[in-house]
């Protein structure tokens, strides 16, 4: 018979495979949504979703020991709070963010 704290640690080990099985996808998801958002096709309210999703994938990427993840998506969530502040579609400079912060994310997924 297995000790509990094995098949905690292989429910865990699985729970990260998935997580990082789902991450490319969930990324390319963010990144639609993104550019629906800056060519005017999503209201800005969607922002908070934006950030929801993101904000998510910090926590997961912190759970889950992917320290690349939860800083990349850490940075992105800072970025996105700035433009929600503002009330406004997100500038020149705020895009080249969040799309050098989208590459970042993808490579640590």
């Amino acid at each position: 018979m297995t000790e509990p704290s094995d098949d905690l640690a292989r429910m865990i080990a699985m729970l990260q495979e998935d997580f990082m099985f789902k991450l490319p996808a969930e990324i390319s998801e963010i990144e639609q949504l993104w550019h629906r958002l800056l060519g005017g096709d999503a209201p800005l309210v969607e922002l908070k979703n934006l950030m929801a999703r993101v904000h998510g994938i910090a926590g997961a990427g912190a759970m889950f020991y992917q320290a690349a993840v939860r800083v990349a998506a850490l940075e992105m969530e800072q970025c996105l709070e700035l433009i929600q502040a503002a009330g406004r579609l997100p500038n020149s400079e705020e895009r080249r963010c969040f799309e050098s912060l989208i590459s970042a994310l993808r490579q640590a997924a």
